[in-house]
């Protein structure tokens, strides 16, 4: 009987001794703001904070409307505060040390920089005859799924030319026309960032 009092006793004094371990363990939090670069207050933001001693310590968080996010439950450690959302370009500070027990609000308002939007290039040459390079001809695409789209330029010099495009579905039709040629035309699907490249060759009017 007096055995299992004096183990009831040493567990109990175990778990109290657990819990005031815990208790005496403070931990951190971390407040700071979020907002593009020239620009608005950016909501929807994942903020992860990844201790640099332990890996597996991670906390995240998220902006609100107002660009503000709060990370808690920090142990005492250095961390790397990482910022990212779609569209925009990762951000991530250096080392930042957090005392037990701190409440740190970072000094200075993280800006995030849009990522350039991506894009499609239709490009190709003007040429007639046997290959040979025709400058100075019109060349004009324009959509032909429905959406309006028109957009024109003129060969260079070795009849090249471009056309940089939005990145997304869509059907064109580039047509090149010079006096003294008959037109030529040919027809593209894009289906997102890419490059095609196409030949135009003229013949001689009849």
């Amino acid at each position: 009987m007096k055995t299992h009092l004096k183990s009831g006793i040493r567990v109990v004094a175990v778990l109290l001794l657990l819990l005031l371990t815990r208790a005496g363990a403070q931990t951190g939090v971390v407040k700071g703001k979020v907002k593009e670069i020239n620009g608005k207050a950016l909501d929807g933001v994942l903020v992860r904070a990844t201790n640099q001693k332990n890996k597996e310590i991670k906390r995240e968080s998220t902006t609100d409307s107002k660009g503000e996010f709060v990370i808690t439950d920090l142990p005492e450690g250095e961390y790397v505060f990482s910022f990212e959302k779609r569209s925009y370009k990762k951000f991530t500070t250096r080392k930042l040390a957090l005392a037990a027990g701190e409440n740190l609000n970072l000094n200075r308002v993280i800006e995030m920089s849009r990522e350039s939007e991506p894009y499609a290039i239709i490009r190709g040459a003007v040429l007639y005859g046997s290959g040979f390079s025709l400058p100075g001809a019109s060349v004009v695409i324009e959509r032909i799924d429905g959406k309006k789209y028109k957009q024109e330029t003129i060969s260079l010099e070795a009849g090249e030319f471009a056309f940089r495009l939005k990145a997304e579905a869509a059907k064109y039709r580039i047509t090149a026309s010079v006096r003294g040629y008959q037109p030529a035309s040919t027809e593209i699907q894009i289906e997102n960032d890419e490059v095609r490249n196409i030949v135009l060759n003229l013949q001689p009017d009849k």
